[in-house]
C-alpha cells in the first residue's frame, strides 16, 4: 500500500466514526433527558425537591429502606411464630393440666367409693377404670438394673447355644 492510499483513506474512516459517534451521543443524550424527566415526576409524586436531591442519594435512600423494611418483615414474621409456638405449648400444658386433674378426681372417687363401704357403683366404676387404662397402669417406681445383674443375663444368655455348652 502507498502512503497517498492512506493519506485518501483516513478522512473517509473519520468521517465514518464520527457519524456514529454522534448517532450514539443523540441516542445518550435522549435518554438522559427522558430520565431527568421521570426523575422530576418521581420527585412531584413523592414530593421531594429533585434540585436538592441527588439520584444517586435518592436510590441509595431508597435502598437502604428497602433493605432495612426486609429485615423488619423478617423479624416480624419471627416474632409471629414465637408467639404462635408459645400458645400452642400453652394450650397443650393447660390441657395437660385439666387430663391430670380429671385422672386424680377419678381416683378419689374411686377411693372414696371404696372408703365408705358402699357396693354401689363400684362395677361401674371398675369397668370405667379399665376403659380408661387406668386400672392397668403400674405406679410402681422401678429400681434401675446394675450392671451385677446385666452380666448374669448377659453369661446366662450366652451359655445356652442350641443344646451345646460353649465355655465362657
Amino acid at each position: 500500500m502507498n502512503v497517498f492510499d492512506l493519506e485518501a483513506a483516513f478522512p473517509m474512516a473519520t468521517y465514518i466514526f464520527a457519524k456514529g459517534a454522534r448517532e450514539q451521543y443523540e441516542k445518550l443524550s435522549n435518554m438522559y433527558n427522558h430520565t431527568n424527566k421521570l426523575y422530576d415526576h418521581l420527585g412531584d409524586y413523592l414530593t421531594f425537591d429533585t434540585k436538592a436531591v441527588s439520584v444517586e442519594e435518592f436510590f441509595g435512600d431508597l435502598s437502604s429502606f428497602l433493605t432495612l423494611f426486609l429485615e423488619a418483615v423478617k423479624e416480624n414474621n419471627k416474632r409471629r411464630e414465637m408467639e404462635e409456638k408459645m400458645k400452642r405449648a400453652k394450650i397443650a400444658k393447660e390441657k395437660a393440666e385439666r387430663e391430670k386433674l380429671e385422672r386424680q378426681h377419678k381416683k378419689k372417687k374411686l377411693i372414696d367409693i371404696n372408703k365408705e363401704g358402699d357396693e354401689t357403683g363400684v362395677m361401674d366404676s371398675l369397668l370405667e377404670a379399665l376403659q380408661s387404662g387406668a386400672a392397668l397402669r403400674d405406679h410402681r417406681k422401678r429400681s434401675p438394673k446394675t450392671n451385677d445383674n446385666r452380666q448374669v443375663a448377659l453369661e446366662k444368655s450366652r451359655s445356652r447355644h442350641h443344646g451345646r455348652m460353649v465355655p465362657v
